[in-house]
């Protein structure tokens, strides 16, 4: 595969969708005998189907939900919208949604966004779009709640980087840090910081060595490192993840070796609470249909799982994994599963893997396609997004209950003594008590599903609880005390 810096590789309507078409008809038959004796260990409800049109957003690519300081979902469509270059949209978890902004390209606006937001400890949302901007090749930009956009950056493949591929992730020093696919000295794409506020830096080129094009935002480890993968390049050509500190500095370097060791990695790490990171390559695989790795802070890799090694495992997984508070990860592929349209899998850390869901839009004008993994909620569902399929085949909204409990959650876990943290949860008011690791803070509800809460000045890293009139609500993970 050819490089992907241009923005025309973004206009595709999948990566694989023309090469497995006649792949899907012949797969369909046999998936039709062997369904029933696959069995379906979940089921999945579809919450919303995009309509494409002005009030309905079309094709979410490669977006992984957000959930928002009221509670509800967010994320983005690459189609639809009142201008048809796309939208910022919101939706409830009983399944109402509304378009918050639809995106109109040209010199003041972005088009096409591609991956969803993030949130903000100030509450706002940040993502990007592949085009639109003053030199159409894309933009970072700060959302409200409301849907005001503010444009933060334009890029120019002349000067900085060129067609983004998702939001930045904000990371301890309280700036976002994000990779453009395209641009930058040697155009094979970069690495940037961004403040609040707009302020730009480029603080890394991608050479061959290191990659080209990456596709996954960073990943911040708890030893303060971003994690990077990267789709092509190094020393094989398929793939490699770095390294590097916020400056810019590469400490180190991966390179997949293609075959069963996996190729083109597009998704993010995810840190697990043994320090290791985890994710998927889309290609690669004793297979050649992606897998799921772990990758150790000094860069060891060990592929987990190989894709379609057995009829009705999935194919092609989309873009990296969910760590949720059961302690497993939970992903999707795009492609595979009894119907030939996607499933949804989780993972153990040790590999155990389990095919949870197939996807089925043959009969009954369901999901299809998942491109990305989904997002757990503070209510312990998990809500996630499909490219195509539903009732117009422009993609669905669907939950997934795995009867998880409730938690709370927070844009970021780490932060200083004195201050001011932003949380997330339900049924909020009331709350009687925030601790840190045990030691109690001061806090102010804010509304039923957000409050703050200072960070007291003897906690140390460890678990966040916040204790409601419904019982305790766990931390989702560890919040690591910065000194």
């Amino acid at each position: 595969m050819g490089s992907i810096q241009t923005a025309e590789f973004s206009r595709r309507p999948s990566r694989h969708s023309l090469m497995l078409s006649a792949r899907r008809a012949l797969l369909f038959g046999l998936a039709l005998f062997c369904a029933a004796t696959l069995g379906q260990a979940q089921t999945v409800t579809t919450m919303y189907n995009f309509a494409d049109n002005a009030t309905s957003g079309a094709t979410p690519w490669y977006v992984t939900l957000v959930q928002g300081t009221n509670g509800n979902l967010y994320g983005t469509t690459y189609n639809g919208g009142a201008e048809a270059y796309g939208t910022a949209f919101t939706m409830s978890t009983s399944g109402s949604q509304k378009i918050i902004h639809s995106f109109a390209n040209g010199p003041s606006d972005g088009a096409y966004p591609t991956g969803g937001l993030t949130l903000g400890s100030d509450g706002n949302f940040y993502g990007t779009t592949q085009q639109g901007g003053t030199n159409s090749q894309g933009v970072v930009f700060q959302m409200t709640q409301g849907g005001t956009i503010t444009i933060l950056h334009n890029f120019n493949s002349f000067l900085d980087a060129a067609f983004p591929w998702g939001p930045p992730i904000l990371a301890s020093d309280g700036n976002f840090y994000g990779t453009a696919s395209g641009g930058g000295k040697s155009g094979n794409g970069v690495v940037y910081r961004i403040t609040t506020s707009g302020t730009y830096t480029t603080i890394y080129n991608f050479d061959v060595f290191h990659g080209l094009a990456p596709i996954a935002p960073p990943t911040q480890g708890t030893d303060g490192y971003l994690y990077i993968p990267v789709s092509q390049g190094g020393t094989s050509y398929c793939g490699t993840i770095i390294k590097m500190s916020t400056a810019g500095i590469v400490n180190s370097t991966y390179s997949f070796p293609c075959g069963a060791g996996g190729s083109f990695p597009i998704g993010p790490l995810v840190q697990a609470s043994n320090g290791n990171f985890y994710s998927t390559t889309q290609d690669g695989g004793t297979n050649g249909e992606g897998t799921i790795y772990q990758v150790t802070p000094s860069l060891v890799v060990t592929v987990l799982h190989s894709f379609g090694a057995t009829f009705g495992d999935g194919t092609f997984p989309g873009a990296g994994l969910l760590l949720a508070t059961d302690g497993n990860y939970y992903g999707s592929t795009s492609d595979g599963g009894a119907y030939a349209n996607g499933i949804l899998f989780n993972t153990t850390t040790s590999g155990t893997y389990t095919d949870l869901y197939s996807f089925n839009n043959t009969a009954n004008l369901l999901q299809m396609s998942p491109l990305a993994p989904p997002v757990q909620s503070t209510n312990g569902i998990l809500y996630g997004v499909t490219e195509f399929g539903g009732t117009k085949n422009d993609g669905t909204v669907y939950s997934l209950n795995m009867d998880l409990t409730p938690f709370v959650n927070m844009p970021i876990f780490n932060g200083k003594a004195g201050q001011s943290v932003l949380i997330l949860g339900t049924h909020l008011k009331g709350t009687t008590s925030v601790t840190f690791n045990g030691v109690p803070a001061a806090f102010t509800v804010l509304s039923d599903t957000h409050l703050s809460a200072v960070v007291p000045a003897r906690a140390t890293s460890g678990h966040i609880q916040v204790t409601t009139a419904q019982g305790i609500l766990p931390g989702r993970k560890i919040f690591m005390i910065k000194k």
